[in-house]
């Protein structure tokens, strides 16, 4: 019983990631666009059945769309990123990246 809770309660929270209403919360500070790029990436993780490495996400906001590592990695905290473990992992490349504080 506690599984099957655990995980209705992660795709309800999912579900509030991939809503309208999420994206209105967040958009005043990061913009529709930023929110946006995350909610497709997200949903396109769904739709290959594949998990997705926090190092794609950031390199996307980074390199493809020349967000500072600043903003991706203030949008990473306020949004409890790590809350959407196992479907958005930590990976060894993103370790490196704040390691070593790369940011393109």
């Amino acid at each position: 019983m506690t599984n099957t809770l655990e995980l209705m309660e992660f795709f309800d929270h999912m579900n509030y990631v991939l809503s309208l209403e999420f994206k209105e919360k967040w958009r005043h500070r990061f913009s529709s666009h930023f929110v946006g790029i995350f909610q497709e990436k997200l949903l396109s993780s769904f739709t290959k059945q594949k998990r997705l490495k926090l190092s794609s996400l950031y390199s996307t906001y980074t390199k493809r769309h020349k967000y500072s590592r600043e903003v991706v990695l203030e949008f990473f905290k306020c949004i409890e990123v790590h809350d959407l473990y196992p479907m958005v992992y930590e990976d060894d490349k993103y370790r490196e990246f704040i390691k070593r504080g790369i940011s393109s």
